[in-house]
């Protein structure tokens, strides 16, 4: 699993870095994912054994290079990040509360 924006589509990485750079401390847990990794994810998610939610494989934006998870201790700043990112049109997990650390385009 990458946690690199680097390999993000290319189309989406100067928006990724745009949006960390307003929060140097942020910290990019997720970003590419194999089919193998999200199933892994997924199977974990189902089993309760995970946190955050894990779309079904073949539905995650994960695997198409399209999503990053952020982690950032305070939780008002990652609210702050996700009215940001959606103000210039990408979408925000956190918008109905479910998975605040995603963000996607």
């Amino acid at each position: 699993m990458s946690t690199r924006l680097r390999d993000l589509e290319p189309w989406l990485q100067p928006w990724a870095f745009w949006l960390l750079s307003l929060w140097p401390s942020a910290q990019v847990t997720s970003t590419r994912r194999t089919t193998l990794e999200q199933s892994q994810l997924y199977a974990a998610f189902r089993a309760g054994s995970s946190k955050y939610p894990a779309a079904p494989p073949g539905q995650s934006y994960h695997e198409y290079g399209r999503a990053f998870d952020l982690y950032v201790q305070e939780p008002i700043v990652l609210a702050q990040l996700g009215r940001v990112w959606m103000s210039v049109g990408g979408t925000w997990g956190g918008a109905d509360g479910s998975d605040p650390i995603h963000f996607q385009a």
